[in-house]
């Protein structure tokens, strides 16, 4: 695993709260209109914000297709735990999604 990945998911799990009942990891940071946490990252371009479960399934998970969709199968928003998300492609004709 690459020391970045890894930096990555203590961050995450430093970042979220874990329900016993339900096992989501609830996001406590930043949180966007819509109800989705938020993450702020950095790379050679600058900073970025970018949906907090996107970046929990990468870090977890693996790559994601660009226009890939990360929904959390437990209905949370809020949910960052990567047992609970799953990647899919989006569905035709709707301009690219960050969730």
């Amino acid at each position: 695993m690459h020391p970045r990945q890894k930096k990555l998911q203590e961050r995450i799990k430093a970042s979220s709260i874990r329900d016993p009942e339900t096992g989501c990891w609830l996001w406590n940071r930043q949180v966007s209109h819509s109800g989705y946490g938020k993450i702020t990252l950095a790379d050679d371009a600058g900073t970025f914000t970018e949906s907090a479960h996107r970046i929990s399934y990468v870090a977890f998970v693996g790559r994601l297709r660009r226009d890939g969709v990360v929904r959390q199968t437990c209905g949370n928003r809020l949910c960052v735990n990567p047992d609970h998300l799953v990647s899919m492609d989006p569905p035709p004709g709707e301009p690219e999604s960050k969730q």
